[in-house]
């Protein structure tokens, strides 16, 4: 038969998992033990869905409404980057000495104010709401921190460490402010320096990288899509 009458030649192709449940029992041994890159994607899924509370759905949902209503001009969306960049730079203070569970942080930003992670999600709120140039979320945003988001943190976070730290805790309490930094430190806190082991343990480099891909999404909004 001349090769231009051969017929074309069917290649069958058969995912991996089925062929190694094909194999024998012994054979299928060694593709039963999960690689350390499987463990690791298995981990990090585990790791996305513990952290994945309504919470998280609720700011996601609130970021997709800011950046559709956006509509940023040149000042706002400078004087909202000054105040992005601000307040990330208060987390990734903070979360590099933060220690938690482990000990009472006193030391960077916490010997001024007792909850700079917070005055950092706040600036960053303000900010991403004046680069949209959307006071109407800006307000609504600025409501349920002052009403809803502070008191339920201050009293949950509280009553923990109270418990944890005993008369530490209540003394650094009466001593610095919740949201207004003191201009002075405070007299008894610690010598530690900042780590970035602990902004890494604190997963504060991901909150950053989520900020900036916030400030990208935002200004494609001002300079691709349509307004």
């Amino acid at each position: 038969m001349s090769r231009a009458c051969a017929r074309p030649r069917i290649r069958l192709v058969f995912p991996k998992w089925f062929v190694i449940l094909l194999l024998p029992r012994r054979a299928r041994a060694p593709y039963n033990k999960m690689t350390t890159e499987h463990r690791k994607q298995k981990s990090l899924w585990q790791l996305w869905r513990r952290r994945t509370t309504w919470r998280t759905v609720v700011v996601w949902a609130a970021f997709a409404v800011l950046v559709w209503l956006a509509r940023p001009s040149v000042p706002s969306f400078m004087i909202g980057l000054v105040l992005i960049v601000l307040g990330e730079y208060v987390r990734l203070w903070a979360a590099g000495h933060l220690q938690k569970n482990e000990a009472l942080t006193t030391t960077g930003p916490y010997a001024y104010v007792k909850n700079p992670l917070y005055v950092g999600s706040l600036l960053i709120m303000l900010g991403f709401g004046i680069m949209a140039n959307n006071y109407w979320l800006l307000a609504v945003g600025l409501v349920v921190f002052a009403v809803y988001y502070a008191p339920y943190k201050k009293r949950r976070e509280g009553d923990r460490l109270r418990e944890r730290f005993g008369q530490r805790w209540v003394d650094y309490d009466a001593a610095v402010p919740d949201y207004l930094p003191s201009l002075t430190p405070y007299p008894k806190r610690g010598a530690e320096r900042w780590r970035s082991r602990l902004v890494s343990d604190n997963s504060e480099y991901g909150m950053a990288a989520a900020v900036a891909v916030g400030v990208v999404v935002v200004g494609l909004r001002w300079w691709v899509l349509p307004s």
